[in-house]
């Protein structure tokens, strides 16, 4: 196992699944406001609306599991160990984020509390498939 190798895929995962996440989010609140958005209260009150809240429950799990197939595919072995311990990190930062982060009280606690759950999970799915793929579905 290399150690650079696995450090990149670990960080690699995470800032993909930062990436996706931010970029999907910033096109749907935009389409659903029907042009530029100007201040951070106008573009949360259409993110915190009730169709846009369930669409982020979806991207951001799909995000997840490819950030942990990625993190697996670019770590080449023990893909669950690598998925984990991304899993542990970006649950580790959405619980930071969500509890003391500057912008945790525009996001709704349930929504906080759901997606902290869903993501460690989610990424550790995308590892699994992953190692499956690759036939190597070890646990370690």
């Amino acid at each position: 196992m290399n150690p650079i190798r696995s450090i990149v895929a670990v960080l690699g995962g995470i800032l993909l699944i930062s990436v996706v996440v931010e970029v999907l989010e910033f096109t749907l609140v935009s389409a659903r406001a029907g042009g530029a958005i100007i201040d951070l209260t106008g573009y949360f009150a259409i993110r915190n609306q009730p169709v846009m809240l369930a669409a982020k429950l979806v991207y951001n799990t799909l995000a997840a599991m490819l950030g942990g197939y990625m993190i697996a595919k670019v770590a080449g072995t023990r893909e669950m160990l690598h998925g984990g311990v991304g899993a542990l990190l970006q649950t580790a930062a959405f619980a930071w984020g969500f509890t003391v982060g500057e912008y945790a009280a525009f996001t709704p606690v349930w929504m906080r509390v759901v997606l902290v759950a869903l993501t460690g999970p989610a990424m550790l799915a995308g590892a699994s498939i992953r190692a499956r793929a690759a036939g190597t579905s070890q646990s370690a």
